[in-house]
């Protein structure tokens, strides 16, 4: 009989194994198909089995593709060496058949599965413990649930900034509750879904603690997310308070240029808000991020050396970050690779995906900053020259961490601050992001120019979820 992701995951149970620095502790598999959570432990087992979806159950998820997804977009990386394994996300060969959507879609909404299953134990009174700690598992599970609509909804959705009207332009097929194997959903518009990822984050807030430890949600990840949500949704007073909210109070702070490269290789850094943790035995492997960014893996994430990143980067020895330029030129697939998934201990699949960082923080707050300086001027159209003076307080922060002899900019403009993106948070699943949710162009390695209103930027429905329930709609251009 056939099946489809989005049935499975609605009716699934709790899956897997651990995915945190705890992999001692007893997996979500110890948990039988269909079996209650009735213990603190068995919430903490079922985040476990999140995590675990989330790296390894194919190339879509963050420890894989989906962790690079945004930046092979554009022309900034190139395939040196053809493996045979992302062309289709950076030639925006999209059809639902490929594994782009037909993998995220199954990997979000299996793990979201999941997420429901949980929280509706506890919702029903079936957990018993402290009521704090179970608090702060419930906190947990509901960011994880806005995380993973809100990236849903970045592979599949409009950014709502970039449209007219949100509410009449398609969003998710919500997955808020357990739902029977054979429920076939429909999407709702892109207002309602943003209004849902927000709400997620801001139930959660209050409900989860500062201090979670590495691989875990804290309450600055929830803040941090929100903060990202609201920049999307061109919430910018919004935004730019969350973000600010993070960088003050949240402990967290902004490495600088004597430990800024060597971070990389290394767990739970001070500006690393909320990171994914793999061991050795639970990665991605061959499909992990640094196996595409090196020249004895993939080779299908190198620097394209006539593009933007890599000249800036190449041309400003002061700046920390050209030291995350990787010369592999002596290596058979000869080239220049970037070096933020060096692996730890010599191991190339051991890279902890960092989902939220203190330093996308500033950029969020200059972004809406900018914005909100400029208001009057990007009504109609965005003036990508327009300048602030207060957006500049932000990059200047960033920029005093990583550029030895810096000088602060008294102004900048948005495309100072697209770039200030494209720097800082390379290879981090943000680059086209930054600059379609700004109405901007970018270029893709096979040299097309992609607008922000392109249909290929978004993904289409995975045929098989189409086969299964006709009425369910697809994107435009599919």
């Amino acid at each position: 009989m056939k099946k489809t992701y989005i049935s499975l995951a609605f009716a699934a149970s709790l899956a897997l194994t651990s995915c945190s620095d705890f992999l001692d502790k007893e997996p979500s598999t110890s948990l039988p198909s269909g079996s209650a959570i009735t213990t603190v432990t068995d919430l903490e087992n079922a985040i476990n089995g999140i995590c675990y979806i989330l790296i390894e159950n194919g190339r879509m998820g963050y420890a894989s593709e989906f962790g690079l997804y945004g930046d092979l977009r554009c022309n900034d990386f190139t395939i040196i060496k053809s493996n045979g394994q992302t062309e289709a996300i950076s030639s925006y060969v999209n059809t639902g058949t490929d594994y782009p959507s037909d993998n995220s879609y199954n990997t979000f909404y299996m793990a979201l599965a999941n997420v429901n299953n949980a929280l509706e134990s506890i919702e029903k009174g079936n957990v018993e413990g402290d009521e704090t700690e179970i608090n702060n598992y419930k906190g947990q599970l509901l960011a994880w649930r806005g995380l993973m609509h809100f990236d849903l909804a970045r592979i599949f959705c409009k950014i709502p900034s970039t449209v007219a009207d949100p509410s009449k332009e398609l969003g998710l097929v919500i997955s808020d509750k357990v739902f029977p194997i054979d429920y076939k959903g429909l999407r709702t518009d892109l207002k309602s879904t943003y209004d849902f990822i927000i709400a997620q984050f801001t139930e959660a807030i209050p409900l989860i603690d500062s201090d979670n430890g590495v691989g875990y949600i804290n309450k600055a990840t929830a803040q941090a997310l929100r903060a990202r949500a609201y920049l999307y949704n061109g919430e910018y007073q919004k935004a730019l308070a969350d973000a600010n909210e993070v960088i003050n109070n949240s402990g967290f702070r902004l490495l600088g240029i004597d430990n800024y490269v060597s971070s990389w290789s290394k767990e739970g850094q001070d500006e690393s808000i909320f990171e994914l943790t793999v061991s050795d035995k639970y990665n991605a492997q061959r499909y992990g991020l640094g196996y595409y960014t090196d020249a004895s893996g993939y080779a299908e994430c190198g620097f394209n050396t006539e593009a933007y990143l890599y000249k800036y980067l190449a041309s400003n020895p002061k700046d920390v970050r050209s030291g995350l330029i990787k010369d592999q030129t002596a290596e058979k697939s000869a080239g220049y690779y970037p070096n933020k998934y060096p692996g730890r201990d010599g191991n190339i699949y051991l890279n902890n995906p960092k989902i939220v960082r203190l330093s996308e923080m500033y950029l969020i707050a200059a972004e809406a900053q900018w914005h909100l300086d400029n208001a009057a001027t990007t009504s109609a159209s965005i003036d990508v020259k327009a300048t602030s003076a207060k957006a500049a307080e932000y990059i200047n922060a960033i920029n005093e961490k990583r550029i030895a002899d810096y000088e602060a900019l008294s102004e900048v403009s948005l495309s100072d601050i697209l770039h200030a993106w494209e720097i800082e948070m390379f290879l981090e699943n943000q680059i086209t992001y930054a600059y379609w949710r700004n109405k901007q162009s970018v270029t893709s390695r096979t040299s097309q120019e992609i607008k922000y209103d392109d249909y290929r930027v978004l993904q289409p429905i995975p045929q098989a979820e189409i086969d299964y329930n006709k009425d369910l709609q697809q994107n435009e251009g599919y």
